[in-house]
């Protein structure tokens, strides 16, 4: 039976869990972080989003450990709570999660557009989504070198150009420590400062890849540490260099997501639309990769486990690439970017993956402290030190968090995108629970027919 190769290492763990995270969509959510404070204290809002990140991403390499397997986010909670409860709470976090990669497709080809303006944007998403899934189609070694080069490309590429941005203003900073208030101004922009480290967990996906387990809690705390000084930068030298008076266009309802063009272009001119242009395809390419890479490995372990259906979990004769689970992924990417396309309500989007993120956070801190007390003799690789603090902690503010995410006060005309961001979590969770009650049964009792026949008999003496 052919199987997942073991192949990546610490780098590229680096690079697809902050990579998965820096995409375009996460310029617009620095705009929207800093719309809510009163000074150039984006980066305020963006530390705390990132310390708060590391404290969940600790629940994650703790159960992580216990359990490496491509199928953890739903593993952990079913040793936790039980199958059932694991296949709702991991179908609603992957369906909203998996929100990004359209939301990504639509902003990269709005922002190419604006450079290469002979073609349409719809059709800069079909190719970049046909490139994309093609590097994935070779092979995790293809698709992991590729991540490796483009992610630590643009990282140097964005610490380079917000240097340069805070020097033309002699690194002088309008009111940096202004936040206004608490909460209803630091709150909500650190609620979505959340969105800019969405899916670096999802790195855990990829356990039965990497050469060595234990490089993924390394690799991911690393991963986060440079998204923290990256946001904080960037952010700072746009919104200090630009005003929040010129970037507040893009929050306007018809306006176009691409703040970091508007900076590049300001600070140089053509030649500076068309490096954030590059900026923007390099981050694209880096989260669209990631996303592919680990949603397919995450879909097609919840096949296997007899969580879906079986023909997901079909793997490549050559490529040990599960190429099934990546047509599924592209499919739904191509739902949502077409719902981009027609509605233009990019933060809906946002406002579902800021909420299903917090969701599991609180899901997996709880796990944490159910499974300390429910396995305390299983081996874990990496243990969470302060006993329950970090998970209360965690389970205390994320749950805060997504309070305001769905139900607390946002401006009047982000008001419908935290509606249908509601609405559509609710009905996915509805559907799931639809699925597990009704579906899964007939599902796992059909396979375990079939498992039962294949077992070789005992011959009678």
């Amino acid at each position: 039976m052919t199987e997942l190769r073991r192949a990546i290492g610490l780098r590229t763990i680096v690079s697809t869990g902050a990579g998965m995270a820096l995409a375009t969509v996460t310029y617009v959510s620095f705009i929207e972080v800093a719309s809510y404070l009163t000074g150039n204290s984006a980066w305020i809002a963006i530390i705390s989003a990132g310390l708060m990140a590391m404290l969940a991403g600790s629940c994650f390499c703790e159960l992580n450990s216990m359990y490496p397997t491509a199928a953890g986010l739903k593993l952990f909670i079913e040793k936790a709570f039980g199958e059932r409860a694991a296949i709702v709470i991991a179908g609603v976090y992957i369906i909203g999660q998996l929100a990004i990669i359209g939301a990504e497709i639509y902003i990269l080809s709005q922002a190419i557009s604006q450079g290469f303006t002979f073609m349409p944007p719809v059709v800069w998403a079909i190719a970049f989504g046909a490139v994309l899934w093609f590097i994935n189609y070779r092979g995790i070694k293809i698709a992991g070198a590729v991540q490796d080069i483009i992610a630590y490309t643009m990282f140097a590429g964005l610490i380079l150009i917000s240097i340069y941005g805070l020097y033309t203003i002699d690194f002088q900073i309008e009111n940096p420590l202004g936040i206004g208030s608490f909460a209803e101004g630091f709150i909500p922009a650190m609620a979505i400062g959340i969105t800019a480290f969405i899916a670096f967990e999802w790195v855990i996906t990829m356990s039965e890849e990497v050469t060595d387990v234990k490089l993924i809690p390394k690799g991911m705390m690393i991963s986060l540490g440079v998204l923290t000084i990256v946001y904080a930068l960037f952010s700072t030298a746009m919104t200090s260099v630009l005003g929040m008076e010129t970037l507040a266009v893009v929050l306007e309802p018809d306006g176009l997501p691409i703040p970091h063009i508007m900076y590049g272009e300001f600070l140089l001119g053509g030649f500076g639309l068309y490096f954030m242009i590059g900026m923007s395809l390099l981050a694209s390419l880096t989260s669209l990769n990631a996303g592919i890479m680990t949603s397919s490995r995450f879909v097609y372990a919840l096949s296997r486990d007899w969580s879906l259906p079986r023909f997901m979990s079909k793997l490549h004769p050559r490529y040990a690439t599960p190429w099934v689970a990546m047509i599924v992924v592209t499919i739904y990417a191509v739902i949502v970017t077409t719902y981009g396309f027609l509605t233009h309500m990019i933060l809906s989007m946002i406002f579902v993956i800021a909420a299903a993120e917090c969701m599991i956070y609180v899901v997996m801190a709880l796990s944490v402290i159910r499974l300390r007390f429910k396995e305390p003799d299983t081996e874990r690789g990496f243990k969470i030190k302060g006993g329950f603090l970090i998970p209360i902690i965690v389970i205390v503010i994320y749950s805060i968090v997504v309070s305001f995410i769905l139900f607390g006060p946002v401006k009047p005309q982000d008001v419908l995108d935290q509606r249908i961001a509601l609405y559509f979590l609710l009905g996915v969770f509805v559907l799931n629970t639809l699925y597990v009650f009704t579906i899964w049964p007939r599902l796992r009792a059909k396979y375990q027919k079939i498992a039962d026949a294949r077992k070789p008999r005992r011959r009678r003496k």
